[in-house]
């Protein structure tokens, strides 16, 4: 017996490693109001790799030199805030990004980005070249659909409009995709914030790498196609709870709280019974909130509606799915809005029809071009 409790304490501490889990810690230093906080890992079963990273982050997110303005900071009235995001993709990939605002390095008010993702495993940054099959073919494709759908937001007096190159070596990944964060002096937003731009992984299906063991399978950006069963399943669900997958807003919240988070680009437009509002952070690109008419005001608007113009819906992709396919899933529809030319313009689609679905208390639109293919998924009350 005693024999057998020895080699079963022997097999737990040669497992012990295996059970190690990497958490974020964050390391905060602040002074009245003003701080610098930035993330470190722990838990990791390779501590070598665990330092190589965390020094890695107090040196390339510009963090030291952070801490030297902090420290330094006196009554400078601009102050200083540091702060950060971060997703851990399983054991394979961390990703942050640290947000600077107040007085830089250089001395000067501003706000900037630092965009760091690592491979757990060897602790190096990642490249694109662990994402993509051809990358300049798939930077192409980004920089080109970015040109599409920022260029028509950004104010034509932007003194920093550039919204190309794309960044290459500044982006995150998350469960949704992959964001990549501009330098200031490229392309600064008229909040004074730095640009940021964002693609779902169905939008870059075809040029994500597939092998098993590659970074976008290890990490859920290569998957196997939903089931028409499993989709009309996931789709009823998230209609009925109110929320669009990969859009991180909830029908019924606070319009207030939508906006102090994630900042209009621009001021709302207006359509017959409501407005859609444009936001600044990259999720939103080329998705609209939509409110009220704000007849009652604007702290009393919540959110009433969501509109998707490009990623996919539970494996419905806006741009090339088809009428039939949405029909072979969710049956013919409880009734279609045809969208004549003066209609379409009202409420910025294009002409063609709507099919609507009801999931619960909420209503879900599928809208198709004249030539059926679905270019807008819109939820709403």
């Amino acid at each position: 017996m005693r024999k057998m409790l020895c080699i079963l304490l022997l097999l737990l501490a040669l497992a012990a490693p295996a059970l190690a889990q990497t958490q974020v810690d964050e390391v905060r230093t602040q002074i009245g109001e003003n701080y610098v906080a930035y993330p470190q890992l722990t838990g990791m079963a390779d501590e070598a790799v665990q330092k190589k990273i965390n020094d890695d982050i107090v040196l390339s997110s510009g963090v030291a030199n952070h801490l030297v303005t902090l420290a330094t900071l006196g009554d400078s009235p601009w102050g200083l805030k540091v702060d950060y995001q971060v997703k851990l993709l399983g054991e394979d990939v961390f990703s942050a990004v640290i947000n600077a605002q107040g007085k830089m390095p250089d001395g000067h008010e501003g706000q900037a980005y630092s965009a760091l993702t690592y491979d757990l495993a060897t602790g190096e940054r990642l490249t694109l070249d662990a994402l993509f099959e051809d990358v300049d073919a798939a930077v192409a494709w980004m920089e080109a659909a970015a040109e599409e759908s920022l260029g028509q937001e950004l104010s034509g007096y932007m003194e920093y409009s550039d919204i190309t190159p794309l960044p290459r070596e500044a982006f995150t990944l998350d469960a949704d995709g992959i964001t990549f964060w501009y330098p200031s002096d490229q392309l600064r937003l008229m909040s004074g914030y730095s640009g940021a731009c964002q693609f779902f992984y169905s939008e870059l299906a075809p040029f994500l790498l597939t092998e098993e063991d590659a970074v976008p399978a290890q990490i859920g950006a290569v998957q196997d196609p939903l089931s028409q069963q499993e989709a009309r399943k996931a789709i009823e669900a998230a209609v009925t709870e109110g929320k669009l997958p990969h859009v991180p807003v909830t029908l019924g919240d606070r319009m207030t709280d939508v906006v102090d988070r994630y900042r209009l680009l621009r001021t709302p437009d207006e359509f017959p019974g409501g407005r859609y509002y444009v936001l600044e952070d990259p999720a939103f690109r080329e998705i609209l909130v939509i409110s009220d008419a704000i007849q009652s005001g604007y702290g009393a608007s919540v959110v009433e509606g969501v509109q998707m113009r490009r990623g996919d819906l539970c494996g419905l992709l806006i741009g090339q799915a088809v009428r039939e396919d949405w029909h072979a899933i969710l049956g013919e529809p409880d009734e279609t809005m045809t969208f004549t030319d003066s209609m379409a313009y009202d409420y910025g689609l294009p002409v063609g029809e709507s099919d609507i679905y009801h999931f619960g208390e909420h209503e879900l639109r599928l809208h198709a071009d004249t030539d059926g293919v679905l270019r807008a998924v819109q939820l709403g009350k």
